[in-house]
């Protein structure tokens, strides 16, 4: 009887220490996903500063892209379509870091809210034909196609 009655309690400890084992995992799941989300946040902005670093060092063909002046020469148009990819680059991040659930709404909410500005432009067009504009996600992709179609058909 004795030797069952040491089993039992053994029993019973093993279950306390699965549960408190599980408690802390717990815990440390939640820390870590904190933590996760925070890096990511801080990556994004790191991202859109550099971003914007290269657009404002490319001023004057960042101006023509968003106001739909005409590119002035076969290297401007070039030099505008890399930009604006670098632009689809950050939001294509943002797009896949939401997602998969790294990244809060509210960073990717107010990059989508732009989209459809964004593919009004003219060189939305010659970005989206070139190597650059067809080498990005297909869901990504897909996205910016239903903007541009949906803008069409207003």
């Amino acid at each position: 009887m004795a030797l069952e009655h040491y089993a039992n309690i053994a029993e019973i400890v093993g279950v306390i220490l699965v549960v408190v084992t599980l408690v802390f995992l717990t815990l440390q799941i939640r820390q870590n996903t904190r933590a996760l989300r925070s890096t990511t946040i801080q990556s994004v902005m790191q991202s859109e500063l550099a971003m914007m670093s290269i657009l404002v060092e490319n001023a004057a063909t960042w101006e023509k892209i968003s106001n739909g002046s005409p590119l002035a020469s076969g290297e401007e148009t070039r030099r505008a379509i890399v930009l604006f990819n670098v632009y689809m680059i950050e939001t294509e991040s943002r797009y896949h870091q939401f997602k998969t659930g790294y990244l809060d709404a509210q960073p990717w909410e107010g990059r989508l809210g732009t989209l459809p500005d964004v593919v009004r432009m003219p060189v939305f067009e010659l970005w989206r034909a070139s190597p650059g504009g067809q080498s990005h996600a297909a869901d990504f992709l897909t996205l910016l196609d239903g903007l541009a179609r949906d803008i069409s058909n207003e």
